[in-house]
This record gives C-alpha cells, structure tokens and sequence, in this order.
C-alpha cells in the first residue's frame, strides 16, 4: 500500500523556482569545462578542495530538484482544477516519482491480466473482472508519473481495446459515439479513468511517438470519446479535430447511425474556448466542416447545433482569448457561412428559422460591427472612384482612407457578409437582435455632433465619415434580408427600420436648447415610418405601377429628406443645394443597390 503525503504548493512561486534553479544549472554548466581544463592543468598545484565534484553534486540537486518540483506542480495541478492564483494544497498519491511507476506497472499488470481472461470467456462476469481492476485507478491518474508508466505498460493497442470492449459491454447501442447518457456512465468508469491517465500524461509531456500517432489511426469513437471524459490539452484536441473532421464521412463502421462524435467533439471544444478560439482561426478548412450546413442538419443529432454554439459562444464572445485571435476567429466563421455556395442560404436544407448557432453568433458580434460597416463602406468608395474614372469625370473623389477597414478585416469581401448577415435573419429573434445592435451602433457615432457644413476638414469629414459607416451597414443588413423568412408586413418594417437607421441619430449630441423634444422627435419619426412601410407595402402588394428601382429610389430620397430635417431641426441649421446634392448621391451610392434588391426579390 502506497502512502502519499499532503503537499502545499504555490505553483507561480515553484514555476519561479524551477527557472532560477535553470539559470544555476546553466551557469555551473558553463563553468564546469573552464574548471576542469583549469585543475587539469594545475595537477597537484591546484589549491582547491572539492574541485568539479561539487559542481556534479550541485548540477544534480538542481536538476532532480526540478524534476520533483515540477511533477508535484504538474500532480496539484490536476488534483485541484483551478483558475485561482495562490496556495494549492492536496494529499498527494505517492511519495514520489518511482513509487507511482511502480504503482502504476503493478496495476497495469492486473487490467492486463483481467482483459486476457475476458477475451477467453467474454462474459458479463469476467468483464466485471475488467472492471474491477481498472478500479484501482481511482485518486491515482492525476499523477502524470503514474499515467505515463500505467499507459507505457498498457499500450496503444491495449489502450484503445478497453475503450472498444467498455462500449461494446456497457454501450452496445452507441456505434457512432456516445450520447449524452453513456458518456456519463463511461466518465464514472473505466473509460473516464483511462482518459484522465491519457491527460495527465500527455499534458505533461510524457507519452511517446507511438501515441501521437494514435491520433490518425484510433476509431473515430474513441478519440471523441477521449477529448469528451477528461479535459485534453489544447494541442492534443486540436490534433484530434483536424484528423477527425479530415475523414471521409463514410469511414465510420455505421456512417447512417447518429453522429454523436461531432456532438462530442464540440463539446470538448465548449470547455476549451481557447482551443477552440485558435482551431476556428487558424484551420478554416475543418472549422468550415463543423460549420457547414450540411454537417449540421446530416449529423442526426438536434443537440449538434446547441454543443456547437455554445462552443461558439466561449471562442467569440468579447474580450475573449487574444484579441488578434479571436477576430481571425470571426472572419472565417463569417467566410464560412457566407460563402458564394453555402448551404445555410438558399441551398436544398432550406431554412435555419430556430437556429442556436444563429442567436449566439448575433449576441456577441457587436464589436465587429464597425470592421464589416468599413469593409461596405470602402467597397462603395472604391466602385465610385473607378467608375468616376471611367466617366472621365476630371476630379474623382478618391476613397477616404479613414474609411478603410484595418486588417485583417480588409481581407473580408462585403458580399459575403451580406450572406452572412441573410444566413442569420432567416431567424426571426436573431434578425431583431441584429436590427437593435445595428441602431446602437449609429447611436453610439454620436453622429449629431457634426454636420456636412462644419468649419474646417474635421467636422464634415468626421459627418461623412459616421453617415458612410451607417449606411453601409444599414445596406449589409438590407442585402442579407432578403434571404428571411418574414411575412410581408414584418418585411416592410424592416426596411423601414434599415431606411432610417442612418437618419435616427439627430439630437443625440447637441446641445439642449437645440434638441428636438423627445416626444416630439419619435412621433416624426414614427410618422415618417408609417408612410415608407406604406411605399413598400404599396410594391409588394401590386398597388403601384413603379418598378423596384423607382420605389428605391423614392425611398432613398426620403431618407434624405428626414435627415436634411432632423439636422436643422436639431440646431444645425439648413443646408445648401450643394451640400444636399453631396448627401442624397452619397446615400444613393450606399443603399440604392441593396434595397433596389430587396425590393426586387421580395417581389411587387
């Protein structure tokens, strides 16, 4: 019987302590050979005492000092699982290293022995014996130590037999992965045992080449198994996704059955939002599969979807991970659901009304809102230079820099966040979520700070740089509306609502004696709303003889003409022809395509 002892460790201190304890072992390395070259040549006349000996013995204690330091850390580590900084303090299982190698061979020996007398009578009692020997695990597979012996003495093949014999004896029904249910059962037994020891020492460096392999050969079900039990090490996971989601879909032993693997692939991935946050930027390939339409209403699992958004959730809510990271995150995510052939819009699985995956993705995309707004808005600045070009006009308006997006943004195509955007709508809820974070963001430009007519550059550029930003988006949203499923009263108050998105702005920032009442300023603009829903509702209804591009276009020059309003109304004052003209082209350029479209697919 093995006795450990209580231990308190604070693992930020003994961290600091194992790189110093480094430092010496480099100085007295570097010393030694001088030293040694020295005694030798001073032969008998060397006046030291202990000579390079000492330096042996203390090279050693260092090196053995850390080695112990660091396994008792590594041990604590995983024995009390937390994100708190101090003290850690537990009863560890063993006194030391050798004693967990050898409780660890011994044990292997016993499930060993167990297995090879189940394989000879294959009954319910001698895999009861099985059972009973993996038992000793228990309170021992936290210690690396003794998972890197206890898997070294097993073997891959041994290894991945148990997992296979514990499914066929406990899980017999579950070809394609565990479910939720037989994953509890498997956590509370000898697979959840097994994969804690495969965790412990693979985290911590111990196991050899033979079981990184085992990524590319074991069964599908015994990978998702492995990352679902017990809380892999990033790069494992990692490793375990990439090979998993690069399989042939019919390389399961049952490839109709349900696919609970991606269910329990994803969840892993939900108690690792790092892992997941890097796997979604930097494998775009195998991030597409998990994301893909077709992955997703094929795999026979409801549950998919909600394990993958929650996964979702962690890797890109704000302030998650590394912001570089995670924004690299988002626009694969965005190129992979927008992309020209995705499935989510407009393919044969129809549509996503109810989607978790939709919702979670609206939640946490504000902050990115101003990145896709610039990417439109720079869009519609460098189409009006080229065909202001083309039309010999002798001035072009060159594109505003300020305007541009900053990478990696500028690497992301508008049209396919405007796929995107229509990919979310389909769902009611998401698309009200999108419209209230898309007005929350023009409000936020305190835009009515300035006005087109400002003294100096600073004030109608920073005017035409806010209005440029909010149509854009206000378009990209228009764009991806057409792909919701609405009835055509909902549609019209959509539009109505992206129409005067840019306009409801006006008295945010002015001064107090130049607001417009608050009552006041929303009974305008209910009123202006009711008469746009009315133009749209006219088209769609076949009550007006004008084509989409007339209705567009008197839309538009409505949204102007409130805008031109709520500015003098505001304290602002008028503006001149010139400076109206300037405005109705700019938002004629912005929004005149996406809603003459809208119009259009909507159908008059």
């Amino acid at each position: 019987m093995f006795m450990g002892e209580f231990v308190g460790i604070d693992p930020l201190g003994a961290d600091k302590l194992i790189r110093q304890m480094e430092t010496g072992k480099d100085v007295l390395g570097r010393t030694r050979p001088g030293l040694e070259s020295a005694i030798a040549e001073a032969g008998a006349d060397w006046a030291g005492r202990a000579g390079v000996t000492a330096m042996h013995r203390t090279w050693w204690f260092f090196h053995e000092s850390q080695q112990d330091l660091k396994w008792r850390v590594d041990t604590l580590k995983r024995m009390v699982p937390t994100q708190q900084k101090g003290m850690l303090t537990a009863t560890m299982p063993f006194s030391n290293q050798t004693e967990a190698a050898q409780a660890a061979k011994k044990d292997a020996a016993a499930i060993t022995e167990a297995l090879k007398r189940h394989d000879e009578h294959l009954s319910g009692q001698s895999w009861a014996e099985v059972e009973k020997a993996a038992a000793a695990l228990k309170g021992r597979v936290d210690d690396p130590a003794y998972a890197a012996a206890l898997l070294a003495a097993l073997g891959p093949t041994a290894f991945q037999k148990l997992f296979r014999d514990w499914m066929n004896n406990r899980a017999a029904g579950n070809r394609r992965g565990l479910t939720p249910e037989s994953a509890k059962r498997a956590g509370d037994g000898l697979p959840g045992l097994l994969a804690k020891a495969f965790a412990s020492a693979e985290s911590s460096g111990r196991l050899g080449t033979e079981w990184q392999k085992m990524v590319e050969t074991a069964p599908s079900d015994i990978l998702t198994t492995l990352v679902k039990l017990a809380p892999q090490s990033s790069t494992f996971l990692t490793k375990a996704a990439i090979n998993l989601l690069n399989r042939p879909p019919n390389s399961d032993a049952f490839p109709t059955d349900a696919n609970w693997n991606l269910y329990n692939l994803a969840k892993a991935f939900a108690a690792n939002p790092e892992a997941f946050q890097r796997f979604l930027a930097e494998h775009p390939k195998e991030a597409g599969t998990m994301l893909d339409a077709y992955t997703i209403r094929s795999s026979g699992v409801p549950a998919y979807e909600e394990a993958l958004a929650e996964a979702l959730d962690g890797a890109l809510k704000p302030k998650s991970g590394v912001d570089e990271v995670r924004e690299r995150a988002w626009i694969n995510v965005i190129n992979s659901i927008g992309s020209e052939h995705s499935l989510w819009i407009g393919g044969s699985l129809g549509t996503f009304p109810n989607s978790p995956v939709s919702r979670v993705l609206a939640k946490n995309i504000r902050p990115i809102f101003d990145n896709l707004a610039r990417g439109q808005a720079d869009k519609r600045a460098q189409e009006a230079y080229k065909q202001a070009v083309a039309d010999g006009v002798e001035n072009p308006p060159l594109p505003p820099p300020y305007l541009a997006p900053r990478a990696p943004w500028n690497t992301l195509d508008p049209a396919v966040s405007a796929r995107f955007f229509g990919a979310l709508m389909q769902d009611p809820a998401t698309a009200k979520t999108l419209m209230n974070l898309a007005k929350e963001y023009v409000q936020d430009m305190d835009m009515g700070r300035f006005h087109p007519s400002d003294q100096g550059n600073y004030g109608a550029a920073a005017f035409y740089n806010y209005s440029a930003r909010a149509g854009a988006l206000s378009s990209l949203l228009l764009s991806g509306s057409t792909y919701a499923e609405w009835s055509d009263d909902e549609y019209a108050e959509w539009l109505a609502d992206s129409i005067l998105m840019p306009v409801d702005f006006a008295d945010e920032f002015v001064p107090d004696v130049g607001k417009i009442p608050g009552t006041g300023k929303a009974k305008m603009l209910d009123e202006i709303k009711d008469r746009l829903k009315k133009m749209i509702t006219d088209y769609m209804d076949g009550k007006t003889p004008d084509d989409a591009g007339t209705v567009a276009n008197r839309l538009v020059n409505m949204q102007v003409d409130v805008m031109i309003k709520s500015l003098k109304e505001a304290g602002h004052g008028g503006l001149t022809s010139d400076e109206q003209a300037t405005l109705r082209d700019a938002a004629m350029g912005r929004m005149l395509g996406a809603l003459t479209n809208a119009l259009k697919v909507r159908g008059g």
